[in-house]
């Protein structure tokens, strides 16, 4: 207890002693320094007992997931580098958290945060150059990251900040994502083993796997696309202190890779699908099915709620902008309401509720998380007529009877 009392003591301390910036002055780093921070604080997901200073120790997002792509189609980035995807505060169990805080999002454009606020233009510049999104309009990918991911960051909140200065968060979000980042050369890393782009030359699961291991120091979670070709790359790290700090802590990745045994694809930029005389058109609108629950009779109607004896409402499996999937009913589309009940209708946005499909089993989750359970304190109507709503699975005793969301 006194040592708690003590730490605490000496955090306040070299908190009111530090300088606020001055206007116009370069922020080259935290306002709350990495050494305010007691220093025998364990790594992020490693404690036995609660850290209470949320300032000094990233919870519940403690997993920091720095993601890249390989984008060749189209091309997009230098021809030997990956491009930023992004940096995310996921759970220690793999879930993760999203659009944690509408009041911190980003609002307005990027750049004279960075460059005129911050007198930062390499930054910038390297945001322009690494950080790239398939549609060109790399500011909306900047956006969208930060306001999914980087107001998910507990250590980044404006209270952690003393003097907190206006935008100041969002800045660092941006200048430690791209930090991190370029300590991960995942080019570099391939090309040292003899793995470099090529529109005929194959490769093994096992053969990227260990040349990923043994530069990064833990095994890598890497996914291929249709082509069997690599093109995602996340590395997996623990956290300690703020993360402003920047200690992180490299760890083995929670997901399996995704990718064939054999015969992997690693295309050079600019490579693309043979012509196709006469191609099939695509379906508009995206997959259109209907959600039921296995082993329970039923389905999902277009409100989003359990139905024993209705019928079915129709979904349709959009492909979201910046990755998972959105869900769409005659309602609207679907996220969660105030009561955390998954629901359809007009005022949820696509942009803020994306979903995961798993093609293979054709499981639908959000957030990390596929395990689904009944919420009876929402359920209205009476006999065959009545309604329940579903929610994510908490673990919590009303939780206990979990089940799937199986699209078909």
């Amino acid at each position: 207890m006194l040592s708690n009392l003590f730490s605490l003591a000496v955090l306040a301390k070299a908190v009111l002693a530090l300088p606020p910036p001055s206007e116009g002055q370069q922020f080259l780093g935290p306002a709350l320094a990495p050494d305010a921070c007691p220093i025998d604080l364990p790594f992020s997901c490693t404690n036995s007992t609660p850290i209470e200073n949320s300032c000094c120790f990233e919870n519940p997002g403690g997993v920091f997931v720095q993601t890249q792509f390989w984008d060749y189609y189209p091309a997009i980035g230098d021809n030997d580098s990956w491009t930023l995807h992004g940096l995310w505060p996921d759970k220690c169990d793999g879930s993760w958290e999203e659009f944690c805080d509408d009041s911190l999002n980003v609002v307005g454009k990027i750049k004279p945060i960075l460059v005129d606020q911050f007198r930062n233009d390499d930054l910038y510049q390297k945001m322009v150059k690494y950080w790239k999104n398939f549609n060109g309009d790399d500011e909306s990918l900047w956006t969208h990251e930060f306001n999914k991911h980087g107001t998910c960051v507990k250590t980044l909140r404006p209270s952690c900040y003393s003097p907190f200065k206006n935008n100041q968060n969002i800045y660092d979000y941006y200048r430690i994502a791209v930090s991190t980042y370029e300590k991960l050369p995942t080019y570099e890393f391939l090309a040292a083993e003899g793995i470099v782009p090529s529109e005929t030359e194959t490769y093994t699961k096992k053969q990227i796997d260990d040349a990923l291991t043994k530069h990064f120091g833990e095994p890598v979670f890497f996914k291929c696309n249709r082509y069997n070709a690599v093109q995602e790359v996340w590395y997996f790290h623990h956290l300690r202190g703020s993360v402003k700090g920047e200690d992180f802590k490299r760890i083995p990745r929670l997901n399996e890779p995704r990718c064939p045994e054999s015969g992997i694809k690693f295309y050079p930029k600019g490579w693309h699908p043979p012509t196709v005389p006469n191609p099939p058109k695509p379906p508009t609108g995206g997959d259109r099915g209907f959600i039921k629950l296995p082993d329970h009779p039923g389905c999902l109607i277009a409100n989003g709620h359990w139905y024993q004896y209705g019928t079915c409402a129709t979904y349709q499996v959009l492909k979201s902008q910046f990755g998972g999937i959105n869900l769409k009913s005659s309602k609207g589309y679907c996220g969660f309401d105030r009561n955390n009940q998954f629901a359809c209708g007009p005022n949820f946005s696509p942009s803020k509720f994306q979903f995961q499909f798993n093609k293979e089993t054709k499981e639908i989750g959000y957030s990390g998380k596929y395990n689904w359970c009944f919420n009876p304190a929402g359920k209205h109507g009476t006999g065959r007529f009545q309604q329940i709503p579903v929610k994510l699975s908490d673990g919590s005793d009303d939780c206990k009877d979990s089940f799937k969301l199986k699209f078909t």
